[in-house]
């Protein structure tokens, strides 16, 4: 069982596209369901209770690659008796970075299965309690840019729809 509290985290892009594998850990709010569903979460699935609310670790493992060509979509976790709950990645990476979600596990790559200690205080703290808002950098503004391409409207059919005639 690994600590993940103990694994390296991945600080810059550089050391992401080094990692042969990767792990992003988050947390997933369930708590919009029945009081009987949430107490099935807790006892069976790793669920916890934090401000009133129940939250469920995410680890996911993979490659890189894997983690960035299927940022976007929705990961659906489904629970017992029909109840489910969709998991999305954005895709930024420098955002995951900053709330510390990637930790390099390229040592563990070949393991048949990686278990996880459960470690709430720490998941707690890293990612609900210690959260901070990520706000992206400006980009430099150029007062005298030229304009890329006026955009004409009218000369192109758009796709999928046909001219009406009179």
């Amino acid at each position: 069982m690994i600590r993940i509290s103990t694994l390296p985290l991945i600080e810059t892009t550089a050391q992401f596209d080094a990692a042969t594998l990767i792990l992003l850990v988050d947390v997933l709010f369930v708590g919009d369901t029945p009081r009987k569903m949430r107490e099935h979460i807790k006892a069976n699935h790793g669920g916890f209770i934090y401000d009133k609310k129940t939250f469920i670790p995410i680890t996911l493992t993979g490659t890189p690659g894997s983690l960035v060509a299927n940022a976007g979509t929705p990961i659906v976790f489904k629970f017992d008796h029909g109840f489910q709950n969709d998991y999305h990645f954005n895709g930024n990476l420098d955002a995951a970075i900053f709330h510390k979600k990637l930790y390099d596990i390229s040592h563990l790559a070949g393991e048949p299965s990686i278990q996880f200690v459960k470690e709430e205080d720490f998941i707690i703290e890293r990612y609900l309690s210690g959260a901070r808002e990520y706000t992206e950098p400006e980009k430099e503004a150029k007062l005298l840019a030229p304009v890329a391409k006026m955009p004409a409207i009218g000369q192109k059919a758009m796709k999928g729809l046909t001219p009406v005639r009179k």
